[in-house]
């Protein structure tokens, strides 16, 4: 046979198995077209049969929106922390039952857009008619309720730790306040023990928009409230009752707060300017605030930046000692950090009409921001010490381990974390002859002049009313090595403020922030007729307001540590062993959100949970690098690796730390707080606080506080 004959044959195989093939496929194709059709016959016959036309559609629909009703009730789901705790114990000293309650409930002047204490208060879970704050939903959101709490006159509507009210002077209305407390308390569960840290870090979630969170489910309540007739009629009578014309203007109120909700979300709150989940206990709050300052109150959508850099909420006791804070050490004054952190958690303020031109005269820099409040919680704060370590909860010393811990200390970590005291700073000052500080995007010189002012060698200067002062060192993030990306924003992301300054350049949000604040502090004290030797106690403690623009993150004393979880600036390091632990030691990925304990290795328990949150270490601004102690050379490394033993020395002796109990069972401690400077007599925030509480209808009776708070 030839080699062409041959070809013609396998040719003429292979076209009769693809004609077998290809009638395979249609005879198959025909069968199943066969089977489909007599499918739909039937089906139709089965539909036909079921009843009328009408009685079809109405099944139709019923089907769809059960599925649809099921799909939105999982999704809308709240998503809670399961929470028991039978008691509660307070862990700081300094403060009386009264001091406490007004540091929880003090208002500073923020809002959630207009919503309304009591509508609050009546807002119904979505599909459902179970009230929003319950005890169960608010601890499930992170929140803080004391088990079996109770309404107080301060606190009327029984709501959590920093959930205040104040009054809108325009209106009347009760409005819901967002006081220092929200972020500023922390608490540690221990086998069904509360256990509360005035003055520390807080795990609530109202800044994540993920789906079941707090935030997401109170706009759900507010929309499903405005249409759903049954769950309207619920809420309008719990609110006003069942005078029709107080329903009408409270409807189209709550449309008001809806529309200004939406308008937000899709705006300077969109979800797309903060990529990085802030989860439970975070927030990237100088993002925040430099998102709403100067993209939102300024009108200037073109300044929002992505703020991807969520850190923790610091611990604050102490705080008052230091010459520079945040966690970049930017700023120097009380009351401009406070007045700048109220505009970033919404306290209203007009800036510009409805043109977004800059308002001029009076009505520029009106606002809701409680100045006595401010003032109260900063001086409340002076008395506050830190937490003690409660040994017949948590387990007993080992005082021979916490002295070894000491030596530790004093060796391997007081050179960054001190405290540095310092005698008090001459601050120099602008005045009129010489307007300018150098390194300042602005100055206010009849601000910087108002204070308790010194001259020396023929120029001004504010003597710091301090008796000794805690220099905080700054460390460069490349020495340091932790996360890079909250300096970085700080640093890198400019916004324009040519409506404060024509003509001039792009600031950051520190210097931007001092070029409004020059301003609006100063008229904000007129308006409260904050004047003469007030207006240094104000200020803080005679402090001029000043911004340090590095590239840095600052190292802080460590007292009360131990009771401060997660750590790094970014929470991304769940416990304190692992602080001491090797990067390769340290969990790559943990969970956030519940708050029992762990007091073996002085954390959380990290687990994953209903309701915790992933903190993924691989992402850009969650990073667990840095603050190293390692034998390898690397960025960020601190010193050489611990041991188990030594490790554990250390932590013994952080959790006893300055606790002047346990100062002579160390051989003495010379980081014993009781041996520390007194917050200045001078102080007055205990009037501020008074008249905070009479301007909102509050009276304390101080007799009986103990018992009726």
């Amino acid at each position: 046979m030839s080699h062409r004959s041959g070809l013609a044959l396998l040719i003429q195989g292979f076209k009769r198995v693809l004609r077998n093939v290809l009638s395979f496929i249609t005879r198959t194709f025909k069968h199943l077209w066969g089977w489909l059709c007599g499918l739909s016959r039937a089906a139709l016959q089965f539909w036909r049969a079921l009843g009328p036309h009408w009685l079809r559609v109405t099944l139709v629909v019923a089907v769809v929106g059960f599925l649809a009703y099921r799909f939105i009730d999982d999704y809308l789901q709240p998503n809670l922390t399961q929470e028991t705790v039978y008691s509660l114990r307070y862990l700081n000293e300094g403060w009386s039952e009264q001091q406490r309650q007004s540091f929880y409930y003090t208002p500073q002047g923020t809002e959630l857009f207009g919503l309304e204490y009591k509508w609050f208060i009546n807002l119904e879970l979505p599909l459902s008619n179970e009230l929003l704050v319950t005890e169960e939903n608010m601890r499930g959101w992170g929140f803080i309720v004391d088990p079996g709490q109770r309404p107080s006159p301060i606190n009327p509507g029984n709501l959590p730790v920093g959930l205040g009210r104040h009054i809108d002077p325009t209106t009347q209305k009760e409005v819901l306040d967002i006081g220092c407390a929200i972020c500023h308390t922390g608490e540690l569960h221990y086998q069904g023990v509360a256990l509360r840290i005035d003055g520390g870090q807080a795990v609530q979630s109202i800044p994540n928009a993920k789906r079941g969170e707090f935030i997401t489910t109170l706009g759900a309540s507010i929309f499903e409230t405005l249409l759903v007739p049954a769950k309207w009629d619920r809420f309008a009578t719990r609110v006003v009752g069942h005078d029709s014309e107080a329903r009408k203007h409270l409807k189209k109120d709550v449309w008001a707060l809806a529309n200004r909700l939406k308008d937000f979300v899709t705006g300077a709150g969109a979800s797309k300017y903060y990529p990085v989940e802030e989860g439970r206990g975070r927030t990237d709050a100088v993002g925040r605030i430099g998102n709403m300052v100067f993209g939102y109150d300024l009108d200037q959508p073109e300044n929002l930046h992505v703020a991807d850099a969520p850190a923790s909420y610091p611990f604050i006791w102490d705080i008052w000692r230091f010459d520079w804070v945040q966690y970049t050490g930017f700023t120097n004054q009380a009351m401009a950090r406070n007045m700048g952190e109220s505009l970033g958690v919404l306290a209203p303020i007009k800036l510009v009409d409805e043109d977004g031109k800059l308002l001029k005269g009076e009505e520029f820099g009106q606002s809701l921001i409680d100045i006595d409040g401010l003032h109260c919680a900063e001086g409340l704060l002076r008395d506050l010490e830190p937490p003690r370590w409660p040994e017949d909860v948590l387990g007993r010393i080992d005082i021979e381990q916490a002295t070894q811990g000491k030596h530790l200390f004093a060796e391997r970590c007081q050179h960054c974390h001190g405290p540095h005291r310092s005698e008090p700073y001459l601050w120099p000052i602008a005045d009129e002859a010489n307007p300018t500080i150098e390194g300042q995007a602005g100055v206010n010189w009849k601000w910087d002049m108002a204070g308790d002012v010194v001259e020396k060698d023929g120029k001004y200067f504010r003597k710091d009313w301090r008796e000794v002062m805690w220099s905080v060192p700054w460390l460069d993030v490349d020495e340091i090595g932790t996360d890079p990306k909250l300096a970085d924003n700080f640093i890198n992301n400019l916004y324009s403020a040519e409506k404060l300054i024509p003509g001039s350049d792009p600031v950051n949000a520190g210097s931007g922030l001092q070029l409004l604040l020059n301003e609006l502090v100063p008229l904000t004290y007129e308006r409260w007729k904050i004047e003469g030797e007030q207006i240094p106690d104000y200020d803080g403690l005679n402090v001029p307001f000043r911004i340090e623009n590095v590239r840095a993150y600052k190292a802080r004393p460590l007292h009360g540590v131990w009771a401060t979880p997660p750590f790094l600036h970014n929470g991304s390091v769940p416990t304190v062993y692992h602080m001491l632990s090797t990067l390769e030691e340290r969990p790559t990925e943990f969970y956030v959100g519940n708050r029992e304990y762990d007091p073996q290795h002085l954390g959380y328990v990290a687990a994953k949970s209903p309701g915790s949150f992933k903190h993924d270490t691989s992402i850009p601004g969650n990073q667990n690098i840095g603050h190293l102690f390692t034998d390898t050379n690397t960025p960020g490394r601190i010193g050489s690796k611990l041991s188990e033993v030594e490790k554990f020395a250390l932590m013994e002796y952080l959790k006893v730390m300055g606790n002047p109990e346990f100062s002579e069972a160390l051989g003495g401690d010379p980081q014993d707080w009781s041996q520390y400077s007194a917050p200045p007599e001078i102080d007055v925030h205990e009037q501020s606080c008074s008249n905070s509480h009479l301007r909102h209808a509050v009276s304390f009776n101080k007799k009986a506080a103990g018992e009726a708070l």
